[in-house]
This record gives structure tokens, C-alpha cells and sequence, in this order.
């Protein structure tokens, strides 16, 4: 396949025991069953998720049988109490200072006999800000090996450290960046399918696809010091910000992992104005920000690691020319920071 790379000043690119006995379910010690529960409220308003800019209201209502006293309401947004209404069952709850992603909205309904119960509705919040539209501009051109799958790329000191996927032919590989030879090859064994890289002082981390194993290298020698296990069902993406690892596996979600324990420290979801930004695969670290391409697109996002909303966005169609496409062409991937 045909990995392609754009090179400019800034980019390289989840009891029970039985007895015998009398059928009473005493002598069998069988768990006697509760009396289902008999809801009282019903949550009208949202009655379904619904899409919400962060910093909009989120509306809400609640219906009750007429024949039932209600004291008071609570509401709950992503777990903080927001408000208490002492009257009425219906309002709105504002979502600024949210971050965008899922968010339970849970209404706690408190009746004049002193029960309570809860209700719940998910909603999705956007991103209030309106990503920044960029174009490109090739500035040099240099060689590439055709059949290395680019799944990581790193630039440092005039070396290119790329990882490849495909199993039987992954590898991680420095190469001369103006003449495209390989000065140094580590091939992974036939089992694991390559996936991103990043170096980390002197280090170099690897990630697999679906083998929840990644594998760290000394940096110039290439020698596997440490083989490490993570949670995520795949491994895409990797880079870091120079005190953990972030990480993608082919969702709207990034993982920051603590790089000596490879465990998830936090994540965030990744959304912009209209809707969340899925397929996130080779990541870079640039000036404070988090750049992805997306797979199966030409475009790179640029994402706030605080908050997961896109700011930016990079469109990169026709960045190969019709003419050098084959059909073995794959897609867009690989960042590489200068």
C-alpha cells in the first residue's frame, strides 16, 4: 500500500447455590424477589438524547400522576446539582463550563410522603466554538518507501522514525529523510499488526492494533526494553506532551496514559460544532495542541487537550495527485512535527 507524507516547515505527515428442600424458597435459600418497583415520574422532555451547544440550556420536563404530591425537584448535569425547583416540573439547565461528549441529565423527584425517585436522560454537548478552516501548501517533496503502511511518524535531529503496520511486515524504522533509505530496522514478530509511535526522551513507544501490547525501544539501538499491556480493545495513534502518552484507538476518544505504568490517567471525547469527530488515528503534539488525522479522510484536526473541542481543521484533499495514485493506494496518515 502507499503511505504518503507531507513535509513542510512545521509538518511531516469493556451466586446463587441451591439446596433441596420444601418449594416455600425458605429451607432452598433462594432469594426472595423484590415487588418491581412502580414509577412514578416520567421525563417527557428530552425523551430521547439530544444534541446541545455547550453554554445553550437543556430543557426539561417532567410529568407525575395528578393524584401525587411533589415536594421539590433536583437536577443533576454530568453529576453536579445545578438547581432545586421548589415549584413546577419542567425548566431548563444551563451547560456552560460542561465539556463536550455525553452528559446524564438526572432529575430527582421528591415526594410529600419523603420517597424520592430518579429519572435520567443522556444528552450529547457540542463544542461552542467554530473550528478554524485550513488549507496547505507543499513546500518540498522526498521519498518514500511504497510498501511501509505508515502507522506512527516522528521527526527529530534529521531523521524520520516511522512505525509500519500490516502483520508479517510491521516494523519501526529510521530513515534518511531526503533519500528515503532505512538506516536502522526493528521488524516485530508476525503476530502483531504495527500501529503508532512516539518518542519520549530516550525512548520510543510502539502501540499494536488489536493485541493490547505495545513495546518500548531504546531509542538508538532499537533494543526492546519493556513489553506493556493497555486497556483499550485497539491501538491507533500515539504521541505525548512530555509527561504522559496520548493515545487513540479509532474513536472520537483520546487517552492521556501515565507512560511508566501505561494507565489511563484521563480522556476526553473529541467533538466540534456539529457532531463528534470519529476516526482518530496518527496523533502529533504541536505547540500545546493535539493534531489527528482522521481515517479514511484528508483532513487533520487540531484539538484543545483540555477540553477535547476541535479548533482547527486541515483539508488536505488532493494533496496526492490523481496521477500517482494506484490501486493500492490506502489513505492519509502521518504526522511528523519540525
Amino acid at each position: 500500500m502507499q503511505s504518503y507524507l507531507l513535509i513542510s516547515r512545521f509538518f511531516f505527515f469493556v451466586f446463587m447455590t441451591f439446596s433441596c428442600g420444601p418449594g416455600d424458597g425458605t429451607a432452598e435459600k433462594k432469594p426472595v424477589q423484590a415487588e418491581p418497583q412502580v414509577r412514578l415520574a416520567r421525563l417527557v422532555k428530552p425523551s430521547y438524547p439530544v444534541e446541545v451547544t455547550i453554554g445553550e440550556n437543556a430543557g426539561f420536563a417532567v410529568e407525575v400522576p395528578d393524584s401525587i404530591r411533589v415536594d421539590s425537584l433536583q437536577v443533576f448535569l454530568g453529576g453536579t446539582h445545578r438547581q432545586t425547583l421548589e415549584q413546577g416540573l419542567d425548566g431548563s439547565v444551563s451547560t456552560g463550563g460542561e465539556l463536550p461528549g455525553r452528559a446524564s441529565l438526572r432529575l430527582r423527584v421528591f415526594y410529600g410522603d419523603g420517597k424520592s425517585e430518579n429519572i435520567s436522560q443522556q444528552i450529547i454537548l457540542l463544542s461552542d466554538i467554530d473550528p478554524v478552516e485550513y488549507t496547505y501548501r507543499v513546500v518540498n517533496e522526498y521519498p518514500h518507501n511504497e510498501d511501509a503502511y505508515t502507522q506512527g511518524l516522528e521527526y527529530e535531529e534529521g531523521w524520520i522514525y516511522e512505525g509500519t503496520g500490516n502483520k508479517g511486515s510491521s516494523t519501526l524504522r529510521r530513515v534518511e529523510l531526503e533519500t528515503g533509505k532505512v538506516a536502522r530496522i526493528h521488524r516485530l514478530e508476525d503476530e502483531f499488526f504495527g500501529e503508532g509511535i512516539t518518542l519520549f526522551g530516550s525512548r520510543i513507544y510502539q502501540l499494536t492494533y488489536r493485541s493490547q501490547v505495545g513495546f518500548i525501544y531504546d531509542k538508538e539501538t532499537f533494543e526492546e526494553l519493556q513489553k506493556v499491556y493497555y486497556q483499550n480493545r485497539e491501538g491507533w495513534g500515539l504521541a505525548n506532551n512530555g509527561k504522559e502518552l496520548i493515545m487513540s484507538d479509532g474513536t472520537h476518544v483520546i487517552y492521556f496514559l501515565d507512560p511508566d505504568l501505561f494507565t489511563i490517567n484521563r480522556q476526553i471525547e473529541v467533538y466540534d460544532n456539529e457532531g463528534r469527530a470519529d476516526s482518530l488515528n496518527e496523533l502529533e503534539y504541536i505547540e500545546g495542541k493535539i493534531w489527528a488525522n482522521r481515517y479514511y479522510t484528508d483532513e487533520i484536526v487540531i484539538i484543545d487537550p483540555a477540553t477535547g473541542k476541535v479548533e482547527g481543521r486541515i483539508d488536505l484533499k488532493g494533496i496526492l495527485k490523481a496521477v500517482d495514485r494506484k490501486p493500492t493506494t490506502d489513505v492519509l496518515n502521518g504526522i511528523a512535527w519540525d
